[in-house]
C-alpha cells in the first residue's frame, strides 16, 4: 500500500479531522507506522479516518497487523475505519478466510471501543446489473452495514457514485436507510464531471426527502489517485 498520509490537497477542519482523504498505513512495517504517528501528532491532527484493506486483512500476516495497529492509533486518535477492497468469492481460486461481515465483525468485536464509526466503501466491481430476482440483502456491503449498525456502530456508505442511483433507489425502497447515518458521494474536480457530481447530489436529497430519509450526504475526495490497495490475490 502507498503511504500517504498528508496529501497535499487534503484539508483538516476545526477538529483537525483529515476530511477528505483516508489514511492509509503500511501494517507490516511497524517502525514507519510509528513515525507517521509523531508526523500527525506534530501536525495538530486529533481524528483520523483510518483505511482497512479487506485482501491484506485476508494475509498471514494482514489480521495481526491489523489488531496491532487500530490500539496503536486510538491512543492518539479518534478513529473511523474505512473498510474497502472487498474480496469476492474466491481470491485466486481460493476462497478468504473472511468475507467483508466478518472482518467488519471481527474489528467491532475486538476493537469496538476504539471506534464509534465505520465507512464501507462501494466497489466498482459492484456495479454491474442486477437481476429482479436478486436479494439485495444479499450484498455483502448491505449485510455487514445493517449488522454494523446492530452492533451500535454509526455507518457511512462511501465511494457512492452517479453510477449507484438505482441501487441506492431500491436499497430506500426496503428501509435500508435506517441503519445508514451518512453517505459520501465521490467529489469529481472540473467541467461536467463536477456539474454531474451536483445534479447527483439533489436528485438523492430529493429522493431522500420524498421517502423520509433522515441519512446525511456529504463529499470525499476521490481517492484512486492517492491509493495503492493490494491486488486481489493472497499474499503471505
Amino acid at each position: 500500500m502507498k503511504l500517504n498520509p498528508l496529501p497535499e490537497n487534503a484539508t483538516t477542519s476545526q477538529d483537525n479531522l483529515i476530511t477528505e482523504k483516508i489514511l492509509w498505513l503500511p501494517i507490516r512495517n511497524k517502525k514507519q507506522v510509528n513515525i507517521e504517528i509523531d508526523k500527525l501528532k506534530a501536525a495538530g491532527i486529533s481524528k483520523l479516518k483510518v483505511g482497512v484493506d479487506c485482501i491484506e486483512f485476508n494475509t498471514k500476516k494482514g489480521i495481526k497487523g491489523y489488531d496491532w495497529l487500530i490500539p496503536v492509533l486510538a491512543e492518539n486518535f479518534d478513529l473511523e475505519l474505512c473498510f474497502d477492497n472487498f474480496p469476492k468469492k474466491t481470491i485466486r481460486g481460493r476462497v478468504p478466510k473472511c468475507m467483508l461481515p466478518e472482518i467488519v465483525e471481527h474489528f467491532i468485536f475486538c476493537h469496538g471501543a476504539h471506534f464509534d464509526s465505520i465507512q464501507l466503501c462501494r466497489q466498482s466491481l459492484d456495479r454491474v446489473q442486477h437481476t429482479e430476482e436478486e436479494n439485495i440483502f444479499a450484498e455483502a456491503i448491505v449485510f455487514a452495514a445493517t449488522w454494523a449498525k446492530y452492533l451500535g456502530k454509526k455507518v457511512c456508505l462511501g465511494k457512492i457514485q452517479a453510477a449507484d442511483f438505482e441501487w441506492i433507489s431500491k436499497l430506500v425502497s426496503t428501509r435500508f436507510f435506517s441503519h445508514i447515518d451518512y453517505i459520501e458521494i465521490d467529489k469529481e474536480v472540473g467541467g461536467a464531471k463536477s456539474s454531474n457530481t451536483k445534479f447527483y447530489e439533489r436528485a438523492l436529497r430529493s429522493l431522500f426527502q420524498a421517502k423520509g430519509v433522515d441519512t446525511e450526504i456529504r463529499y470525499s475526495q476521490l481517492t484512486s489517485n492517492n491509493l495503492e490497495l493490494s491486488p486481489r490475490g493472497i499474499a503471505c
